[in-house]
Order: C-alpha cells, then structure tokens, then sequence
C-alpha cells in the first residue's frame, strides 16, 4: 500500500518523502481563478491551501519525482460554473504539462469534457466529493475514465471490502488519518451551509414536527460546521415555530483528528491500493508526524503471522508514543 501525504509548499516534498509518502495531493488556484471567482473555490480549500504559482508547483513535482513519489492536484469542487469549465480546463493541461502525475475530480461533468489525450497515462482519481458508495457508481466513474476512486470517509469496512471486490481493475483509496468529519463529504455544501430563517417542507399531520437549524451570524465565523446553530421545532402543518432550543456546535471542543490504523489490517487483504493523510492546511510537522506514523504502522504487516488483535494493540501504543494521547473509540474511523 502506498501512503498519499498532504502538500501545499514544495518546501515540504522532501521531509513528507522522507517520512514514508509515496504519493502526495495538492491543489492549485492561479491568480486568474482567484481575481474572477474569488467567493468559489476551485478545490474545496481557501487559497492558502493551494499553489497558486505553476513555477512553484512543478519544482515541488520535480522534487517529488526525484524522491519517486508521484504529485495528484485536486480539481474537486461540487460543480463549476458554465464559465468556469475553460478555466478549469486550462489549469488541468497545465498542471499535466508540467509533470503532475494525476488529477482529482468529483464533478463528472468536468471529467467528461476533459481531453482524454491528456489523461493518457495519468491516474485519474475521483474523490471523495463525488460520494461513491457502491459499486454502481464506481463502474459510471470507470466509463468516464477513472483508474482510481477515492472512497468517502462515512463507509464501513464491509461496505469499502464490498466495491473493491466488485472491480479489482481500479484502484482504490481510503482515509487513514486526521480531519475525521460528522458530515458526509459529497453533501457538505448541505449539511453545513444552511442559513437563513426557518424554512418550511412539505405538508404533515397534528403532532409531526420539523427540526432544522440556522447559523447564527457575527464575529468568529469559521465555517458551516464550527458555526454555533440555533435549533428550531417547526410545525408541518402550518409551517410555524413551536419551540425555539439552545444553541448548539457541532464540534464541541475541537476538530477530531481521527485515526485509522488498526484498519490497515483488513485494508492490506481487501487491495486498498493507497492510504490517504490529512490535511492540506495541517503545520508541515503534524503532516510528517502523521505520515511517519502510518509508515509504522504499515511496518508492523511485515510480520505475515500477526493477528488483527495483535496489530491493533501495536498500533494503539504506537498512537499514544506518537501523538501523546489515548486512542478513542470517538476519534476512529473505523470502529
């Protein structure tokens, strides 16, 4: 199994290679994207998670080839704009033209106007964003040209087992650890962007309620799920309010960081071809710590006798000398 680490400056190609990454991902947003579009992310991350110079992008994927790994750039946003397609498509040549080893995409209609000549020899990746959960949906994908999906964070590791077996001539890859979410990526834009007032759905008998929320507005916005939200009890048969709730976060104290490893186990038997470190916008030193960590835990499979149990309790101890904290059944990806 590869270990695909993130990158946001070439200055941390090396001590991310050095660590035990194989592959890295990235994402780029050009000063022209950015002065036309500057409310709409090209990438589903801020501007200080990208590149935003191609000179600087290919020294970093010079420097990763140098070290064997391969560089993916993300183009994953939901949806583009009518507009935005020939920018997107420009950055994509770009990127490609000068050595980027594959793209990730999550609109399938940016994928499908792509030059295919482009994509010859490249992995084409389709993220988490495009919320693949079943084979089905792997098999459109693969039409439209994917070699590898990426598959999203909220499956179980029967139902990652179930699709990988259903086509074995894709790749496919998992999320290992850090930025474990309560939301499901490909409907993020929904779960964590309601604002506004009470919105009324749909006709209903006495005594059927509708809770919703609204963000609240003010200082200390830091994005939909970080946002404190007021909780509504609406009527459905007349659509009004019958009891306002206190205030609530869906991150009570703090970002889980989330953590995977003891997953490794079963990924290794399942084929998962590539295990996937978070986050683009993490200090370059918890992005190697994560990557080194991982590296470990991959390390303890070369004892083809161990047990699932044995692994996982190597792993734990191997999380709490890392990171200086107890493994948590809260903070699991797989549990």
């Amino acid at each position: 199994m590869k270990i695909k680490s993130p990158l946001t400056h070439r200055k941390e190609v090396e001590p991310l290679c050095d660590s035990g990454a194989n592959e890295l991902f990235c994402g780029i947003e050009p000063y022209n994207w950015r002065r036309k579009y500057k409310d709409f992310s090209i990438n589903q991350r801020p501007i200080e998670a990208n590149f935003t110079r191609l000179d600087d992008l290919e020294k970093a994927i010079h420097i990763a080839h140098l070290h064997k790994a391969r560089v993916h750039v993300a183009m994953n946003a939901f949806f583009y704009l009518e507009g935005q397609y020939k920018i997107a498509q420009s950055i994509v040549r770009d990127v490609l033209g000068v050595g980027a080893d594959g793209i990730i995409f999550a609109d399938p209609g940016l994928v499908s106007i792509i030059d295919k000549r482009l994509l010859r020899n490249k992995d084409v990746i389709i993220g988490c964003d495009a919320a693949i959960f079943n084979s089905s949906a792997a098999k459109f994908y693969k039409r439209l040209g994917a070699t590898r999906i990426v598959l999203p964070r909220s499956m179980t590791i029967n139902e990652i087992e179930d699709v990988v077996k259903s086509d074995n001539s894709l790749e496919y890859e998992a999320f290992i650890i850090h930025d474990l979410c309560f939301f499901e990526d490909g409907f993020c834009a929904y779960c964590k962007e309601e604002s506004g007032g009470i919105k009324k759905e749909g006709r209903g008998r006495k005594k059927i309620y509708l809770f919703t929320s609204s963000r609240l507005s003010g200082r200390g916005y830091t994005g939909g799920c970080r946002s404190k939200f007021h909780r509504h009890k609406i009527s459905l048969v007349n659509g009004r309010e019958i009891k306002h709730e206190k205030r609530f976060s869906f991150w009570n104290k703090k970002h889980i960081e989330g953590c995977g490893s003891c997953a490794i186990y079963d990924f290794k038997k399942i084929g998962i071809a590539s295990l996937k470190v978070l986050d683009r916008q993490k200090p370059v030193h918890e992005k190697v710590e994560a990557t080194a960590y991982i590296k470990k835990s991959l390390g303890f499979l070369e004892n083809n006798n161990i047990s699932r149990l044995e692994y996982a309790d190597k792993c734990k101890l191997l999380f709490e000398d890392t990171f200086k904290s107890r493994c948590s059944k809260y903070d699991c990806y797989y549990p």
